[in-house]
């Protein structure tokens, strides 16, 4: 201990001090701009999805949020720099050289970056709406700028780089508010087939489901030795496809057997 203090004796502290000042402040402001960063994020994410503020829409929110909190931490590094007493110029120059080396080297990150504002600008999918593309399929929670938050129709949470999704075919099974079902029914050949599509169409007319009943129609759709498919297609709500499904499909079965048509014979073997 003795030998250290005899050792920083020489030093004149008059000069280091200054030095060590502007250090330690050049620290607490990049510790306070994080901090602020963090939080402004949280505001602007509170604020732009508030009904009370500037409502902005669920996909858009997001990015807004990002560029902010990226914005804070850019000027809290350049105060930083103000504030330590180091030419900031000279330093944001070998930022800016830096910068572009990593940009090369990560060029993946950068086509993930460009591609989540081609989804969010164009609007090829939106926050809430149901998606297949790639091999990802379920529920877009969130589009950042590297990668979309996904969840599976199962409760499974994925995340999918930008770049996998934009180059990809994209289905976007809730853009719209209607959707055309098929439903195969298949009955034994010597029914009445005409009287059976009459039968099919009526119901189908009749359910409450069915979006413009002029729309609906029943076609024969093919024939095996022993049977007759016919084929139901009418316009049903994307909002509850499969139970409204469902319910069209039972209607039509109950339609059939309350006139007596008779089912396929069972194969035997």
């Amino acid at each position: 201990m003795n030998d250290f203090l005899e050792a920083i004796k020489p030093i004149d502290w008059t000069v280091f001090a200054p030095i060590l000042i502007n250090i330690f402040a050049a620290i607490a402001v990049l510790i306070i701009g994080w901090v602020f960063a963090g939080w402004a994020e949280r505001t602007v994410r509170r604020r732009l999805g508030n009904s009370k503020g500037l409502e902005v829409d669920d996909t858009i929110r997001p990015l807004l949020a990002m560029v902010v909190r990226y914005g804070v931490v850019l000027a809290t590094m350049y105060a930083a720099l103000k504030v330590s007493g180091f030419p900031a110029a000279p330093l944001l120059a070998v930022f800016g050289a830096a910068g572009l080396a990593i940009a090369l080297a990560a060029q993946g990150t950068l086509a993930n970056v460009a591609a989540g504002l081609m989804l969010i600008f164009l609007r090829s999918i939106r926050v809430g709406e149901y998606i297949q593309a790639s091999n990802v399929e379920g529920t877009v929670l969130e589009i950042g700028l590297f990668t979309t938050e996904i969840k599976t129709s199962d409760g499974i949470f994925i995340t999918a780089p930008n770049a996998q999704i934009w180059a990809s075919q994209i289905k976007n099974y809730s853009r719209y508010k209607t959707r055309r079902i098929d439903i195969d029914i298949e009955i034994a050949r010597d029914n009445d087939l005409a009287q059976a599509l009459a039968v099919l169409q009526k119901a189908l007319e009749n359910h409450e489901m069915v979006i413009v009943p002029d729309k609906a129609e029943t076609v024969i759709a093919g024939f095996t030795p022993t049977s007759v498919k016919l084929q139901a297609r009418c316009w049903l709500k994307a909002a509850n496809l499969r139970a409204h499904t469902s319910a069209v499909r039972l209607a039509l079965h109950e339609a059939l057997q309350a006139e007596g048509f008779k089912l396929p014979p069972v194969p035997f073997g």
